[in-house]
């Protein structure tokens, strides 16, 4: 037999009374409220946007006209102070004017086409200053491109002529076609190269020739003989060779060039009888 739960229980004698809902809910009625948007709400609406603007604009407009913001200083973070120099030049004060309506990324790309500057941050400080901070491109290798010497970063970008006479330390990179083609790549294979040495043997070099990007040639310092060896094993050829020259100029007297990049072979080729004469040019005698 099926009993049925009905909604309420009986109360018992003595219990006190306790309200209980139905089973259904009572159905809840939300009272919707039309809002009139009339002609006249919607031209009020646009013309206090309109105020809002003008206002905006007008104080704009104050400001960057105003003598207070005026750029008067420009600040220069670097290590060089011909780059300083030249910087402050490019971003003369009396020419940038305002500081609210100075456009930085401008300025940046200003600055930043000075070949000594790899990088630029600038930064506005109010009210009147301008902060330019510099990341420098450093002088890699002297590139002799035919008889003009050029002072080149690692980037490639030309840093200028060298002045005459000057002893900057660095190595020289030579081609015999001027760098006219493939100029990137044989600047890669002379960094490849160059730092595969030890700061030692650097320091010897004189001069690599990329002419050929299968055979560069060394020349170290002080010394005729032209070095041809792999850019695989450029430090390890080098290092073969230092072990070996006394015993190949006691064989064969002072040599023109050296080829090894062949496994288990070298080539040799003595200097000629004239250039060993002007190597060691006759004592005079003295009374």
């Amino acid at each position: 037999m099926a009993y049925l739960n009905p909604p309420f229980r009986l109360r018992l004698p003595g219990e006190p009374a306790v309200f209980q809902r139905g089973i259904e809910k009572a159905p809840v009625r939300k009272v919707q409220r039309t809002l009139l948007v009339r002609p006249l709400h919607i031209a009020a609406f646009f013309l206090v946007i309109a105020a809002v603007f003008a206002g905006l604009a007008k104080g704009y407009l104050l400001l960057i006209t105003t003598s207070e913001f005026d750029v008067q200083t420009i600040r220069v973070e670097t290590r060089r102070d011909f780059v300083a120099a030249d910087v402050r030049a490019m971003a003369d004060p009396a020419r940038i004017g305002n500081l609210l309506a100075l456009d930085l990324g401008a300025l940046e790309r200003l600055v930043e086409s000075h070949p000594w500057i790899l990088e630029a941050r600038l930064k506005k400080v109010f009210p009147s200053e301008v902060r330019i901070e510099i990341t420098e491109r450093e002088p890699a290798a002297v590139l002799d491109a035919g008889g003009s010497r050029l002072v080149v970063a690692e980037d490639g970008v030309v840093l200028g002529r060298p002045a005459e006479g000057a002893d900057l330390g660095l190595p020289v990179v030579a081609d015999s076609g001027r760098f006219r083609e493939r100029y990137h790549e044989k600047l890669d294979l002379a960094w490849l190269c160059l730092k595969s040495l030890t700061p030692e043997e650097l320091a010897a070099v004189e001069s690599l020739d990329v002419t050929r990007l299968d055979s560069p040639g060394l020349t170290l310092k002080g010394q005729p003989t032209r070095i041809i060896l792999g850019p695989d094993r450029f430090a390890e050829e080098l290092r073969d060779y230092l072990a070996n020259k006394n015993s190949w100029e006691t064989q064969n007297g002072p040599l023109e060039y050296v080829d090894l990049r062949f496994d288990g072979r070298v080539y040799l080729k003595p200097l000629p009888p004239l250039e060993v004469a002007a190597l060691n040019p006759p004592v005079e005698e003295t009374e």
